[in-house]
């Protein structure tokens, strides 16, 4: 059985492990002056050496033959059986299948014999975020008084989940992911030990796909070789053949839709993203290879560098890249919560479809039913926003707006009683250019109608009564008060109020007008 390439070309001393020379350096210091400390804590993204480097330490303070530099010598009896995983003094425990306190109480009864072969024993415990609150308070004691036999290396993904108890009695070291550089420098490595030849191309898409893990680079290319073996070329692979193993999208699909969107082309893009349904793309990578593309262009943009490869990012402005990058963010994380992935993408088509490359349809509306309906077609110009749209305009007068306006307050209804009351105390007074005036009573309606949620649910109901889309601008008149509204007076007299012989008249009529002030603008029109 052949060998993952992860576990093939494992770093075997502390000069091998790529990208943490921050780490080694340290590392090999302590081992050389004999200064090792009874806790690590080893930080950072999965792949990126944590484990690789708790076995070569372990290596190095067990070995028989240490090199001057703080290196294991990886020949002695000690330096192999850690290599080849039986070593009875490495001990290796997953946190994320024994997390409870049970499993701490066997270490800590483990812990107290002396190492059957070498100096130290070493405890490595993987993703040690995941014990237990109770498994954490036995482990605390350990690492506060633990033998002088035994060193313990804790590897975690997720810091911020451990007790700060546990930070203070570790030494903390914080593995970084790896430059593309990094990545790309190790693929050649081991391609050139295999004797495999890629493209350029292709080896980039590994890299970008790798997003700094070097664990998952390899194993990256582990699929696109193992895809190979039956080819007629097995020896060089092709950029095609890289794409079509990962699944990843062809650059045409992504610069095709992206040009329809900042065009506002909305039939483009629906027949873009409907290629990609038909075709059986996984859309979680065609996403993250957009956000790359958008990344690069982005760079490429703050550089002032030309990009000619892909058409959409010609005459695109920063902040136009900008909205491009955020909204494809939320598809990317929208795209982890739904089964219907290909409708999160669908969305994006009316997002970008807003101001830019506008055909308005004009129609006027008269008074009199009888009169024709004129329609008047005008074509805009580019503006510089990237949001596009298509939609229809109704010029209204406000007498029809007037006419209509309790139909209105009654689609508020079901969405929002408080709402419908406000609206029902409201009154329209103009119009022009799709911008209606309203008045209300009461600064207190004025503050819930002038919210973001209510400015939302109130044009989707003027849109389906009126068939056009209106803002709101609301004021204050509070002559417009309602005719039929709940007496504030009627329900202050059915507070219970204590009477005081000594409070003077004018202190009741102060507070008995604050407060049927405050009772009218919440209970009036209701």
């Amino acid at each position: 059985m052949s060998t993952v390439l992860y576990r093939k070309y494992r770093a075997q001393n502390f000069d091998e492990l790529v990208g943490q020379d921050h780490i080694t350096k340290i590392l090999k210091n302590a081992v050389k002056g004999d200064q090792i400390s009874h806790a690590f804590l080893f930080v950072g993204s999965r792949g990126t050496g944590k484990t690789s480097t708790a076995r070569i330490l372990a290596k190095a303070v067990n070995c028989l033959n240490p090199k001057k530099d703080g290196n294991p010598c990886n020949k002695c009896d000690v330096c192999v059986s850690i290599s080849n995983g039986n070593f009875m003094d490495l001990i290796e425990i997953d946190a994320a299948s024994n997390r409870g306190i049970d499993q701490i109480r066997e270490l800590k009864e483990r812990i107290e014999f002396a190492p059957s072969k070498g100096r130290f024993k070493i405890y490595i415990i993987d993703e040690v975020h995941m014990l237990t609150s109770e498994a954490f308070n036995a482990l605390l004691k350990t690492l506060e008084e633990p033998p002088a036999h035994v060193v313990f290396v804790l590897a975690t993904t997720d810091v911020h989940k451990l007790p700060p108890t546990i930070l203070s009695r570790c030494q903390r070291y914080d593995f970084r992911l790896g430059t593309e550089e990094e990545i790309r420098k190790t693929l050649k490595n081991v391609l050139d030990k295999e004797k495999l030849k890629i493209e350029e191309k292709g080896l980039d898409i590994v890299v970008r796909n790798a997003r700094g893990s070097y664990r998952d680079a390899l194993s990256l290319m582990d699929v696109v070789i193992n895809s190979q073996l039956r080819s007629e070329n097995a020896k060089e692979i092709t950029e095609g053949e890289v794409r079509d193993v990962l699944g990843i999208p062809e650059v045409y699909m992504v610069n095709d839709l992206l040009l329809a969107l900042v065009t506002g082309d909305s039939k483009k893009a629906l027949g873009c993203i409907k290629e990609l349904e038909i075709k059986g793309t996984n859309l979680v990578q065609f996403t993250n290879f957009t956000l790359e593309v958008l990344r690069e262009v982005l760079v490429a943009k703050i550089s002032a560098k030309d990009i000619k490869e892909y058409d959409f990012a010609k005459g695109l402005q920063l902040r136009d890249i900008l909205e491009l990058i955020k909204e494809f963010l939320n598809v990317e994380r929208e795209l982890k919560g739904t089964t219907n992935q290909i409708l999160i993408l669908q969305m994006l088509i009316p997002t970008f479809s807003k101001e830019e490359n506008v055909v308005k349809t004009t129609t006027t509306v008269s008074k009199n039913k009888s009169d024709d309906v004129k329609n008047t077609t005008i074509v805009e110009g580019k503006s510089e926003s990237v949001n596009v749209v298509n939609t229809d305009v109704i010029t209204l007068s406000i007498d029809e707006v007037e006419k209509n306006w309790k139909r209105v307050a009654e689609g508020i209804k079901p969405v929002n009683t408080h709402l419908f009351a406000f609206l029902g105390a409201s009154k329209p007074v103009s119009i022009e250019e799709n911008v209606l005036c309203i008045e209300v009573p009461f600064k207190f309606y004025k503050d819930q109608i002038d919210s973001p949620e209510s400015r939302d649910a109130i044009g989707k109901v003027i849109f389906e009564v009126l068939g056009t889309h209106c803002r709101v601008n609301c004021s204050v008149n509070e002559s417009v008060k309602p005719k039929l509204q709940s007496s504030a007076d009627v329900v202050l007299k059915n507070i219970p109020v204590i009477q005081k012989k000594e409070r003077t008249e004018e202190k009741k009529f102060v507070a008995k007008k604050k407060i049927t002030a405050d009772v009218e603008a919440i209970f009036a029109g209701m």
